[in-house]
């Protein structure tokens, strides 16, 4: 570490609140423009820069620099935005699974995730009429096949043509409102 970087760092060790914020705003802007690359997100790479310096003067007798402070702040922030990802990906991946669950349940639906329902409903509108017509009546309100086929004037073969169609449809564009952005 160069001598510079060491005469800050053991001032913040020390409590310098002076030179905290001198070093906060000297890297902030552009720690948060590289997070962004990682998280397009403003709001998000803001959150993780800022929890980095929250991170640093709270526990600054227990880090370690071996590099410059530059190279150590980029380096954490890359590592935090690495971590947001794959705790977005899990939770993502626990979303896809439970749509899926939800579209072949045959549950009282009223139990699941408002969020979730609401991204349902917008995916059912996107269908064709005659197929959310069949999809809403088995999912909102829990008609049987036969139920379905007689309220449609529609065959029962047609309801489960519309309803495993809808299914399919419905995978796709939830997936796509589920998925994260990078990963378009």
């Amino acid at each position: 570490m160069h001598i510079e970087d060491k005469l800050i760092f053991n001032e913040i060790k020390k409590g310098n609140r002076e030179v905290y914020e001198s070093l906060f705003e000297s890297y902030y802007e552009s720690l948060v423009g590289f997070a962004e690359n990682y998280t397009f997100d403003r709001q998000t790479s803001e959150d993780l820069v800022q929890e980095l310096f929250i991170y640093v003067w709270e526990h600054a007798s227990k880090v370690e620099i071996h590099t410059s402070l530059k190279a150590y702040f980029y380096q954490a922030v890359r590592n935090r935005c690495l971590n947001y990802l794959k705790s977005l990906k899990v939770k993502d991946r626990k979303n896809l699974l439970y749509i899926n669950a939800l579209l072949n349940t045959e549950d009282d639906i009223e139990f699941f995730e408002p969020e979730i329902l609401d991204k349902i409903r917008e995916s059912i509108d996107e269908l064709p009429d005659q197929m959310a017509k069949v999809f809403r009546l088995k999912l909102f309100d829990g008609l049987k096949q036969k139920d379905i086929a007689e309220e449609l004037d529609v065959s029962v073969n047609t309801v489960k043509t519309h309803l495993k169609r809808a299914r399919v449809k419905l995978r796709e564009s939830l997936y796509n409102k589920t998925s994260l952005l990078f990963f378009l």
